[in-house]
């Protein structure tokens, strides 16, 4: 929190920030590896931790929490080794906790037996996953299709994702369900360009930036790069990837690019002011805490993502689906 403030105050961009607070997660996870190898001993086949969420896109905030992965090499036996890799997945993980990177709720982690699994079933997964979408693969996408390799056999990674990529981009009832899920997080505009507010509850009248407004951005780049076969998984640098193409103009891409780093910056702000007064940060903003001008920027920003939104709805075959 004491980095995310001091970046802040120094009008660091939200990318930027990002970037310095996954970097900081993935050299801590690197550590914590080290640590835990010296106190279990050296692994018993080759790994790869990998990471996911928005530490694997680089774009982490001091409020995240940790979601991440084991991927073991196929010499991997549950009965022998599976041991082991639980001690070592709950060792880093108790770790980031304690370093401010809570558990997953979802329980999205290494501790979790079914995301802990040797290359085959991780390609099962996702064979699976993609050939036979469900609403909870679906719902997983947000997190393991934007899987990164932190640490470890780097290179076991590198098939896991020429699958993913070579699958996803030939199937278009996959991206359609895709789509169709990203549309459960819409900009909240309603008639006359009038901001929605979040009703109820402890943040009733205020704006959710993350799953009003950046969320939405980051699934409309994810299905963008799937579609096209793109390797990157940072937001920006798919939709760099994928502008100048047949799914997005050079135009759109960086309307995009400016309404994610816009929204980004407001809730960065917007958080940094809560850990200045103790409190602790979430992504609600009450719309008069920002001035008449930002309030007009973000219903802009609003708007571009409301736009793509309906133009990708009608181009993946979303609207078809049952």
């Amino acid at each position: 929190p004491n980095l995310h403030l001091r970046l802040a105050n120094a009008s660091v961009t939200a990318r930027h920030i990002g970037e310095a607070v996954s970097c900081l997660t993935d050299a801590i996870t690197g550590r914590l590896l080290e640590m835990a190898e010296a106190t279990l001993g050296a692994a018993p086949v080759p790994y790869v931790w990998m990471a996911g969420g928005s530490q694997a896109r680089h774009e982490q905030s001091s409020h995240s929490d940790q979601d991440n992965a084991l991927l073991l090499s196929d010499e991997f036996d549950a009965e022998r080794h599976d041991d082991y890799f639980a001690a070592l997945a709950k060792f880093v993980s108790d770790g980031l906790n304690e370093c401010g990177f809570v558990y997953c709720p979802g329980d999205a982690m290494a501790t979790n037996p079914e995301w802990r699994q040797p290359l085959k079933t991780w390609m099962r997964y996702f064979d699976t996953w993609i050939e036979s979408p469900t609403p909870k693969s679906v719902m997983l996408s947000s997190i393991f299709f934007d899987l990164r390799p932190v640490t470890g056999q780097l290179e076991l990674f590198t098939p896991l994702q020429r699958n993913i990529l070579q699958k996803s981009q030939k199937n278009g009832i996959f991206l359609a369900h895709m789509m169709a899920n990203a549309m459960k997080h819409r900009p909240p505009l309603g008639f006359f360009r009038q901001f929605v507010l979040e009703q109820g509850g402890e943040h009733d009248e205020t704006l959710d930036l993350k799953h009003r407004g950046i969320v939405p951005i980051t699934d409309i780049a994810r299905v963008l790069a799937l579609s096209l076969g793109k390797e990157s998984v940072n937001t920006v640098e798919r939709l760099r990837a994928c502008a100048g193409t047949n799914v997005l103009s050079t135009d759109m891409a960086e309307n995009l690019e400016d309404a994610l780093e816009f929204i980004a910056s407001l809730r960065i702000q917007h958080q940094a002011d809560q850990i200045r007064k103790k409190r602790p940060p979430d992504n609600y903003v009450p719309p008069g805490d920002l001035s008449e001008l930002e309030r007009e920027h973000l219903k802009h920003a609003f708007k571009v993502i409301q736009t793509m939104q309906e133009s990708m709805i009608k181009r993946f075959g979303a609207d078809k689906l049952g």
